[in-house]
C-alpha cells in the first residue's frame, strides 16, 4: 500500500490497520510474510468500507481495551483475521507450557487461504546510537535482540510440548514485522546496510537541545501518544502546535517523545510528513544503556 492510498483512509485505527498489514519491515528475514497474502485479493475494498463505516472495529477495540502499543496492534491483527474472507483465525496469544513454566507463546495460529500457518507479529520502533546500535527509547529493547527472539519464537511449533491445532504440527512459519527506524538528521538521509531494510520507514532522533530538522517554515507538530505511533498521523489543525510551542513543551520530556511534523492538505486537515524522537538532554543514560549493551555483546 502506498503513502497515496493510506492517505484515502481517515479513520485513525483502520490507517494503523492498513498500515500493519502493508508496511515495509525494519530489518529484512527469510522468513517475511508477503504483505499481500494478509491483506487478500479484496483488502483494500473492504479496508475502505471499513474506513466509512468502522463501528465494528471501534466496538471491537472498545471492548478489548489495551495500553501497551504491542497489544493495540495485535488486536487490530486479530480482528483483521476475524473478518478477512480468506484468513480463518484458529488461535491468538496461545501459550506453550513445559512442566509447568511457559516456553513461548504463539502469536497467531491461521488458516491463510487454508494453508495452517504460525505468524509472529511485532511493531518496533529503534533508535540508532553513535556506535550503530539500535535500541529501543526506553533503553530495554535492541534491535537484534528483537530479531533473535522473533527467530526463536518462530520455532515454538517444533517444540515437544506444543500442544497445537490439528493439521498445525510442522505448519508454515512466518513473520509480520512493522516499525520504524530512526536517526540522527545527519544519518537520516543515508542507506541502510543489511540486514536492515532500504524500504524501512524513517525518522530522526535529536536531543532537546539540538535544531529541530523541520522541512518547511509553515509546517503544524504534534507529540503522538503511543498508541498512535503506527500509520502516520492525519489530524485536524485544532490537535497541532506551532514548532516554538512544541520545542518548548519539550523542555520537559522525562524520556524520549515521539513527534509529527504535519503539512495541509486539500481536505483541511494536516497529514504527518516526517517523525522523530525528542530526548532529554541526558538520553541515553549509562546507567540504563549499560545493562542493555551488555546483553547485546552476550548475544
Amino acid at each position: 500500500m502506498t503513502a497515496a492510498t493510506l492517505a484515502a483512509l481517515h479513520t485513525p485505527a483502520v490507517r494503523d490497520l492498513a498500515w500493519l498489514l502493508t508496511s515495509a519491515s525494519p530489518w529484512q528475514d527469510a522468513a517475511d510474510i508477503d504483505p499481500a497474502r494478509l491483506l487478500g485479493a479484496q483488502g483494500w475494498p473492504q479496508l475502505l468500507a471499513l474506513d466509512a463505516a468502522p463501528q465494528p472495529l471501534l466496538a471491537y477495540l472498545a471492548a478489548h481495551p489495551v495500553r501497551r502499543l504491542g497489544f493495540y496492534a495485535e488486536r487490530l491483527l486479530a480482528f483483521w483475521f476475524g473478518i478477512a474472507p480468506h484468513i480463518e483465525l484458529v488461535a491468538a496469544n496461545l501459550p506453550v507450557r513445559d512442566g509447568g513454566k511457559t516456553v513461548g507463546e504463539f502469536d497467531f495460529l491461521l488458516r491463510v487461504d487454508g494453508v495452517p500457518l504460525h505468524l509472529e507479529a511485532a511493531s518496533k520502533f529503534y533508535l540508532q546510537l553513535d556506535d550503530g546500535a539500535w535500541v529501543g527509547a526506553s533503553l530495554r529493547d535492541a534491535l537484534l535482540l528483537k530479531a533473535g527472539k522473533t527467530r526463536q519464537q518462530l520455532q515454538l511449533s517444533r517444540h515437544p510440548a506444543a500442544c497445537l491445532p490439528t493439521g498445525f504440527a510442522g505448519c508454515e512459519v512466518a513473520a509480520r514485522t512493522s516499525g520504524w527506524l530512526f536517526s540522527p538528521p545527519q544519518a537520516a538521509a543515508t542507506g541502510l546496510a543489511a540486514p536492515l531494510n532500504t524500504a524501512a520507514n524513517r525518522g530522526w532522533w535529536i536531543t532537546c537541545d539540538d535544531d529541530w530538522p523541520q522541512q518547511v517554515a509553515d509546517s503544524r507538530w504534534c507529540q503522538l501518544p503511543r498508541l498512535h505511533w503506527l500509520a502516520p498521523a492525519l489530524l485536524g489543525r485544532e490537535d497541532t502546535l506551532a514548532l516554538a510551542d512544541l520545542q518548548l513543551a519539550s523542555r520537559q520530556f522525562a524520556a524520549p517523545q515521539l513527534v509529527a511534523e504535519l503539512q495541509p492538505r486539500d481536505d483541511g486537515r494536516w497529514q504527518e510528513v516526517a517523525r522523530g524522537f525528542v530526548a532529554p538532554c541526558d538520553w541515553p543514560q549509562p546507567a540504563l544503556l549499560a545493562p542493555l549493551l551488555a546483553r547485546l555483546e552476550a548475544a
